[in-house]
């Protein structure tokens, strides 16, 4: 994928995380998945994608594609005074594909470009 003009986020790993990375360990996922359900700069990643004064509050579910660099993310948004819109759906959903970066004990999450249509306010 060419990463130019692509949206990226790089999010520390744990240790053990990058442990069980390195030594190809069957629960790298599990553990990786748990890892970034609660990383906040993952949330700040996609909140990006939102509509102008709509925010990613929270991840719901992180699952492995059938390509293994492909993370698919399920997450609830909120309107950005922390109100949920009761009349339309609240979750939303996001394909990215990763590299673990074992050296630097980071990941790297590779988003395609913003949608044009995303950067701009929208009357309800």
């Amino acid at each position: 994928m060419n990463e130019q003009n692509h949206e990226a986020v790089n999010i520390d790993l744990s240790n053990d995380v990058i442990y069980l990375w390195e030594e190809n360990d069957e629960s790298k996922y599990s553990e990786l998945k748990k890892e970034l359900q609660y990383s906040e700069d993952l949330v700040t990643f996609l909140s990006r994608y939102q509509k102008e004064r709509w925010v990613a509050d929270s991840i719901n579910d992180i699952d492995i594609t059938e390509n293994p660099n492909e993370l698919h993310i399920d997450y609830t948004i909120k309107f950005f005074n922390g109100c949920r819109d009761l009349d339309s759906e609240n979750d939303d959903f996001i394909v990215v594909n990763y590299k673990i970066n074992l050296e630097s004990f980071e990941i790297e999450i590779i988003g395609k470009p913003i949608p044009e249509e995303r950067s701009t306010f929208e009357e309800f």
